[in-house]
C-alpha cells in the first residue's frame, strides 16, 4: 500500500520536477539562429522564412510518374547531394562514423538525403547505398529542376560557406535552425547537440500548452 502511495506521488509529481528541469536547463539559455530572408511586422514582430517538407519524387513502378510525399517528422536533417558530390563518400563520413560506430546516439534523428537523377535516369548511388540499410535515413530522388528549385529554398539566406553535403536542420514550423559539414565528426556531434536541443524546447511549449488547457478547463 505503502508503495502505491508513493507512486502516486511521483505521478503527479513528475510533470512539475520535469518543468524545474526545463527551465534551469540551458535550453532558456541558449537560442539557436534562424537562417533565411526574415520579415519585421508590425510591434516588432518578426516572421522567419520557411522550407517546404513536401516533395515529388519518381515512382518506383513508372519512371515518368512523379508521386508527392512529405517529411512526417516534427524535426529531422536533410542534405542535398550535388550529382558531382555523390561518388565521394567522404562528404558524409561524419553521418557514416556516427551511424556505425556510434548508432545509439543518432538512430533517433530522422535523416533525409536528397539526390539527383540526371538526363531522366536514376543514378546508381553504390558510394551511398550502405546508408540505406538504416531505419533513421530516408532517400528522395529528384529531377534536375525539382532538385535545384527545392534546395534553394533550404540555402536561401544561407553562410557563404556552406554547400552541398551540409546537413540543414529544420524545426516543427519548418525555420532552418542550423548548417553542418557532415565531413566531421564534431559536426555531426553539434548537430546531435542541437537536434536535442531544439527537442527539449518543443517538450516544453507542449507542457506549457497542455497546462493552459488544463487550467481553462478547471
Amino acid at each position: 500500500m505503502k508503495n502505491k502511495k508513493w507512486l502516486v506521488v511521483l505521478i503527479i509529481a513528475f510533470p512539475s520536477f520535469f518543468w524545474l528541469i526545463l527551465e534551469t536547463s540551458t535550453i532558456n539559455s541558449k537560442k539557436l539562429p534562424f537562417y533565411g530572408p526574415k520579415q519585421v511586422i508590425a510591434k516588432g514582430d518578426t516572421v522567419f522564412h520557411k522550407v517546404s517538407d513536401r516533395f515529388y519524387q519518381k515512382s518506383n513502378t513508372d519512371s515518368t510518374q512523379l508521386v508527392p510525399t512529405r517529411i512526417p517528422d516534427a524535426l529531422y536533417a536533410i542534405v542535398f547531394i550535388n550529382s558531382n558530390y555523390r561518388s565521394d563518400s567522404y562528404r558524409l563520413a561524419g553521418l557514416w562514423e556516427y551511424l556505425n560506430y556510434k548508432k545509439t546516439k543518432i538512430e533517433h534523428i530522422p535523416f533525409v538525403l536528397v539526390t539527383r537523377s540526371e538526363n531522366g535516369s536514376s543514378p546508381a548511388y553504390t558510394e551511398l547505398s550502405y546508408l540505406e540499410k538504416h531505419s533513421n535515413v530516408r532517400f528522395l530522388r529528384y529531377n534536375k529542376a525539382g532538385f535545384d528549385s527545392i534546395s534553394k529554398s533550404y540555402f536561401a539566406g544561407k553562410p557563404y560557406y556552406v554547400d552541398y553535403s551540409f546537413f540543414v536542420l529544420v524545426d516543427a514550423d519548418r525555420h532552418v535552425r542550423g548548417y553542418y559539414d557532415a565531413r566531421y565528426v564534431s559536426e555531426i556531434k553539434r548537430l546531435i547537440d542541437e537536434y536535442q536541443h531544439l527537442r527539449l524546447k518543443e517538450e516544453k511549449q507542449k507542457l506549457i500548452e497542455n497546462n493552459e488547457i488544463n487550467k481553462n478547463n478547471s
